[in-house]
């Protein structure tokens, strides 16, 4: 339940709502626990170990900045401690074998790819229980972005990585309340996809 959790309101953006329509303000909720948070990243790692490893590496290096904030701010379980050492060396292994030259460009063309087709699927009124995990992934795979900005992913790349988990919430929401998940189409996106 929601007891092991503290909320936050995060302000992303002023105004009220950005171009794909999020809200400015969201609540999120924050675990005690960062492994919690670190370990979606570390499932993406290890299913993309064999087919895509240099986004599965910077999965897993995603993972490893979560984990080592919430060492430094002592918010890590001794078992999540554990689990960073476990992936660092896991970590430097995978490194050893890649050939890291394009990985900015192979990483984001990636993340992006799968964004894409979460969103023209969504917009060709196609939503359905996978679109949640593909935004929800989607939002993932860009946030491993920020890899390669210091840890702070630029506004484009930050606002489809919001976007992608908002929507995943939406469709999660709609599903669950048996509404239908298939986005509303507003008068004038009507106009600008005939043109």
């Amino acid at each position: 339940g929601l007891k092991h959790h503290r909320f936050v309101r995060v302000c992303v953006f002023p105004g009220a709502c950005d171009s794909w329509g999020v809200p400015d303000t969201v609540v999120l909720p924050i675990s005690m626990d960062d492994s919690k948070r670190a370990e979606p990243f570390l499932q993406r790692a290890d299913e993309l170990m064999t087919h895509e490893p240099v986004v599965s590496y910077y999965c897993r290096l995603h993972a490893i900045s979560l984990l080592g904030k919430g060492r430094t701010a002592h918010t890590l379980s001794a078992e999540g401690t554990s689990r960073l050492v476990a992936e660092l060396t896991k970590a430097e292994e995978q490194k050893a074998k890649l050939d890291l030259t394009c990985a900015q460009e192979t990483v984001e063309a990636f993340a992006l790819s799968v964004f894409e087709a979460a969103d023209s699927k969504d917009k060709a009124g196609l939503t359905d229980e996978a679109s949640k995990r593909q935004f929800y992934v989607a939002g993932q795979f860009l946030d491993a972005c920020a890899a390669f900005y210091d840890g702070q992913l630029p506004p484009d790349l930050a606002e489809k990585s919001r976007y992608a988990k908002f929507r995943a919430m939406q469709i999660h929401d709609c599903l669950k309340r048996g509404v239908s998940p298939v986005p509303e189409v507003l008068p004038g996106d009507a106009a600008d996809t005939a043109g």
